[in-house]
């Protein structure tokens, strides 16, 4: 019997940075193994592909009837591969111009094959409510076991109640969680916009937001007081200045407080306290005691400037330990000197803002500080809040 074997190279599935080529070298039939050589060009995610395997047995069965192969094995005789990535479905090759061997353990007598590689994960985008899966359907989620047919998917359906993983329908292991603790209407997701736990510092929860007036990102951490606090400076350019040398997802804008306490999305105004304010919709501007709650949380005034300023800083040894990421301190060797306040609202008619620094010839990372004075044209930055 004539035996036809053939190949297929599968071109990025989502966001091309890469195209993936595969070539087949031989197939042992009474092993039930398959080689092939893996290259590509461009830079694939995390410069290493995804590769799987379809097969079609020769003997009774119709032409073009192909099915999943189970990957029991994989090795490499050139390059490399990721053998914690085999699941049974696939594994991620790791080197340009890999030849590889995998052992196909469904297979049996004589088959055809197909392999396949793709240069970026699965990943998910959620915004208003919805999940949209980019990748190749059949979907399957983690914590507990779900099966997602289509591509897309209302947040209200989803049965995980956990840090939840997922994969395509290649086997591929989708790009972050789906469960989020941030439970905001704002909250958006997608391969660069991630809801995880921060991999280093404390391991706090981190996520994105997207404003509504403007469509911009912000990154948001939860931190120990139990708030959802912006790890950027508010960025809203219709009112505000620049801030020179700094870019707006650096620094964000500086504003006089009138630009702060007034509304730009419908929302509350003013300078008592529980108000938006310059903030995205949904988000508050802090008042005194909420600065304070937040030093508290941390230990200490000199735990809580060393953990939120940003490691940006040369003469404080800053952690940035929750992400937070403030500018405060010291930049470029010098102390900042303007824009380095935050606002926050406590009495009407004021100018309030919370400072945070270095003090002592020695830069202690111990500065915290609350100003107080007249509501004029002075300019600074803005931090948002919010408690779910």
């Amino acid at each position: 019997m004539k035996t036809k074997l053939f190949f297929f190279a599968m071109f990025a599935s989502m966001a091309a940075s890469a195209t993936v080529t595969i070539a087949p070298i031989r197939t042992d039939y009474m092993n039930q193994k398959v080689t092939f050589s893996v290259s590509w060009t461009g830079t694939p995610y995390n410069n290493h592909v995804w590769v799987w395997v379809d097969f079609c047995p020769v003997a009774g069965a119709s032409p073009g009837t192909f099915e999943k192969a189970v990957i029991s094995g994989a090795t490499a005789t050139a390059g490399g591969i990721d053998p914690a990535s085999l699941n049974g479905r696939g594994f991620y090759v790791t080197t340009n111009g890999a030849t590889v061997t995998a052992t196909l353990s469904n297979a049996t007598g004589k088959f055809n094959w197909c392999a396949y590689g793709s240069d970026y994960p699965p990943n998910v985008t959620l915004d208003k409510g919805t999940y949209t899966f980019k990748g190749t359907a059949g979907f399957i989620v983690s914590s507990p076991a779900q099966t997602i047919t289509t591509n897309t998917i209302i947040k209200s359906s989803l049965t995980a109640t956990a840090p939840t993983t997922f994969t395509d329908a290649t086997g591929c292991p989708g790009i972050g969680s789906l469960y989020c603790p941030y439970t905001g209407s704002d909250l958006y997701m997608d391969a660069t916009h991630l809801c995880q736990q921060r991999t280093s510092g404390a391991q706090n929860w981190e996520a994105w937001i997207k404003d509504t007036r403007d469509s911009k990102f912000y990154r948001i951490v939860k931190m120990p007081d139990n708030k959802w606090w912006l790890a950027q400076n508010v960025k809203y350019a219709s009112v505000g200045a620049a801030i020179s040398g700094c870019t707006e997802d650096e620094c964000g804008r500086a504003y006089t407080c009138a630009q702060v306490y007034a509304s730009y999305a419908g929302g509350s105004s003013g300078s008592s306290g529980n108000v938006q304010g310059i903030c995205p919709p949904g988000w508050l501007l802090p008042v005194r005691a909420t600065y304070s709650t937040l030093v508290t949380s941390l230990g200490s005034a000199a735990n809580a400037v060393v953990n939120l300023i940003s490691l940006k800083q040369t003469r404080c040894t800053a952690s940035d330990g929750y992400g937070y990421a403030s500018i405060y301190g010291v930049v470029n060797g010098d102390r900042v000197t303007s824009y380095e306040e935050n606002w926050y609202t406590n009495d009407a008619g004021r100018e309030d803002g919370f400072r945070l620094g270095i003090t002592g010839s020695t830069y202690n990372c111990s500065y915290v500080s609350y100003d107080t004075g007249e509501c004029g044209t002075n300019y600074a930055v803005v931090r948002c809040f919010r408690q779910l």
